[in-house]
C-alpha cells in the first residue's frame, strides 16, 4: 500500500472508474478530481460529471472539479482556431494534455487540496489518469511507453507531458487490456454504457468550420480563392482554404479526376491539388521538439505523423533544426504531430511543419 497521496482524473466513463478503483487497492490517499473546461463538452457536461461524483462516492474518495475553462481557452481553443487559420491541421487534444491535463491541472488539484487540509504544501502530489498508456525508468530518465493494449494505446496523445511532470504520472489501465477493465466494470458495478469518448475535438459539435466562424467571422472562412496544381497552375475554384484538410478529396469540385488536397497556403488563400501519386511527402522539419530522454544528433526510429496512422521507419537529424527524413512517402500534416518511437517507447517529438 503506497502511503502517498494520488489524484485521479475522473470523466464519468468506465476507464477513470477503473483506474480509480485499482488506485484505492494501492493507494492509502486517493482523491477524485475533474477539470472543468468547456461548457457542454463530452468531457465535462452535466452527465459526465454526476457520473464522476457517483463513481467516487462509492469509492468512498473525496471529489473535486476544477475549473479551468479561462486557459483551456486560452491554451487550447484560441491556438486550435489561430492555427487552422495560418492552414494548419492542429491537434487539440495533444496541446489539451501537454498545458492542461498534465500542466495546470495537477497544480490547481493540489492547491485545493492544500486548502482543504488534506495534504501538506510539501507533500508531492502523483496524478493519475484512465489512459492506456506505460512509464519506463531507464539511465536516470522517465520515458512514457505504449500500452499493453495495441488497440487502445494512446501513447501519441501524450507525448508533450513534461520530463518533470512523467515521473509523477500513474497509468493504472497501461498493463491490461480493455475487456479487462470492462470486466473489472461489470463486477463491481459501474456504468458500462458508452458516454461519448473525446476521439476527436471534444469542444465542437457540428463541423469545425462554423465554430472557427464564430471567432473570426463568415466572410474569413467561406472566401473564395485559387486552386493550383503543385505547379502553380490555376484549375479551379475554392469555397474558403478552412474547408479543406490535407489528403481530401471529395469537394474539390475539379474535373479529370481524382484529386486530392496537397497543401493549404493561407496567406494568398490558395488551396494546393495534386494526384495521388503527387501527394506523399518523405521529409518535413519538427517545431516545438519535446524529448523524454536526451537523443543522439542524428539516429534511426520509427514516426507516427498522425494519431491512427501506423509508424513509418525515418532517420532523424538535427542540423540547425529538426529533419525527419522516412523511409517511404507518406501524406504529412503540418500542425500535426510527429511522436517518434523505440520500439514501444515514447523518445519525444514535435509539430509538424513543411
Amino acid at each position: 500500500m503506497n502511503k502517498g497521496i494520488i489524484a485521479i482524473g475522473m470523466s464519468g466513463g468506465v476507464d477513470s472508474s477503473v483506474a480509480a478503483y485499482l488506485l484505492k487497492e494501492r493507494w492509502e490517499r486517493v482523491i477524485g478530481v475533474s477539470h472543468y473546461i468547456w461548457e457542454g463538452s463530452a468531457c465535462c457536461n452535466t452527465e459526465t460529471l454526476d457520473r464522476a461524483r457517483k463513481i467516487c462516492a462509492d469509492l468512498d474518495i473525496p471529489y473535486f472539479i476544477i475549473n479551468l475553462l479561462d486557459e483551456f481557452t486560452r491554451f487550447v481553443v484560441d491556438d486550435f482556431v489561430g492555427s487552422y487559420r495560418k492552414g494548419e491541421t492542429p491537434n487539440p487534444c495533444v496541446r489539451c494534455n501537454e498545458f492542461i491535463r498534465f500542466g495546470l491541472f495537477p497544480g490547481e488539484v493540489k492547491k485545493v487540496l492544500v486548502g482543504k487540509k488534506l495534504m501538506d504544501e510539501n507533500e508531492a502530489l502523483h496524478m493519475a489518469t484512465g489512459h492506456y498508456v506505460r512509464t519506463l525508468r531507464e539511465d536516470g530518465y522517465t520515458c512514457l511507453r505504449k500500452g499493453k493494449d495495441p488497440e487502445k494505446d494512446q501513447s501519441y496523445m501524450l507525448y508533450r507531458i513534461s520530463p518533470e511532470m512523467l515521473p509523477f504520472c500513474r497509468f493504472p489501465l497501461g498493463e491490461m487490456k480493455k475487456s479487462e477493465v470492462v470486466r473489472i466494470a461489470e463486477e463491481k458495478g459501474f456504468p458500462v454504457s458508452s458516454i461519448k469518448e473525446s476521439q476527436d475535438v471534444c469542444f465542437i459539435e457540428g463541423k469545425y468550420t462554423d465554430f472557427i466562424a464564430e471567432h473570426v467571422g463568415e466572410a474569413d472562412i467561406h472566401s473564395p480563392g485559387r486552386i493550383v496544381d503543385i505547379h502553380g497552375t490555376p484549375i479551379g475554384t475554392h469555397r474558403g482554404y478552412m474547408n479543406y484538410t490535407i489528403g481530401q478529396r471529395q469537394g474539390l469540385g475539379l474535373s479529370d479526376g481524382p484529386w486530392y488536397v496537397a497543401e493549404l497556403r493561407a496567406a494568398t488563400n490558395t488551396v494546393v491539388a495534386a494526384r495521388g501519386d503527387e501527394l506523399g511527402r518523405n521529409k518535413f522539419h519538427l517545431d516545438r521538439p519535446h524529448w523524454f530522454k536526451p537523443v543522439p544528433e542524428v539516429f534511426e526510429a520509427a514516426v507516427r505523423v498522425r494519431y491512427n496512422s501506423r509508424e513509418v521507419p525515418c532517420r532523424i537529424i538535427h542540423d540547425g533544426e529538426i529533419s525527419i527524413e522516412l523511409r517511404e512517402d507518406h501524406v504529412i500534416t503540418p500542425g500535426q504531430s510527429a511522436v517518434v518511437y523505440d520500439n514501444d517507447v515514447v523518445l519525444g517529438g514535435g509539430v509538424i511543419r513543411l
